[in-house]
């Protein structure tokens, strides 16, 4: 068992690690170094990396109170599903009402790997490859249809 201050320093030297070969493999791929993640331009909506003690997914997240807005916005994605399923080439699971924490939910679209801990150094290459080859996908399909997402 760690110490709190112990697991911090695990997950933030797991995250600045990532950050810095997922950077640097993006650059070699000619795209910008940074992810999209916060800035979507659709304020309820971002792209989401997430790795713990049980599973790493990263995909979309939605998340707003207003749940008018939450589902007009998950309606628009619900029909691109095809698309992205088909650019993606793996399972992808959609969630109107993920769990995030005891009073609060989001809607998430993504991809997971289970049976891995960032608690376990020896999971931390096959996980940064997951989630390098996930976020890509989620980005590049996120990119090509963020006019549909923001304005229809």
């Amino acid at each position: 068992m760690y110490t709190q201050e112990e697991a911090k320093n695990i997950r933030e030297t797991f995250w600045n690690q990532f950050k810095a070969w997922s950077g640097s493999q993006r650059t070699k791929n000619g795209l910008p170094g940074r992810w999209i993640m916060n800035d979507t331009g659709i304020k309820q909506l971002r792209l989401k990396f997430h790795f713990d003690e049980h599973i790493a997914l990263a995909g979309i997240e939605i998340d707003t109170r207003n749940l008018d807005k939450r589902i007009a916005l998950w309606e628009k994605l619900e029909s691109l599903q095809r698309i992205l399923e088909e650019m993606a080439g793996f399972p992808i699971s959609w969630d109107l009402e993920y769990p995030v924490s005891d009073d609060k939910t989001s809607s998430r679209i993504y991809a997971q790997l289970t049976g891995v801990s960032i608690y376990q150094q020896n999971d931390w290459k096959k996980v940064q490859q997951f989630l390098y080859d996930t976020m890509s996908v989620f980005e590049a399909f996120f990119t090509e249809y963020r006019d549909i997402l923001k304005y229809s």
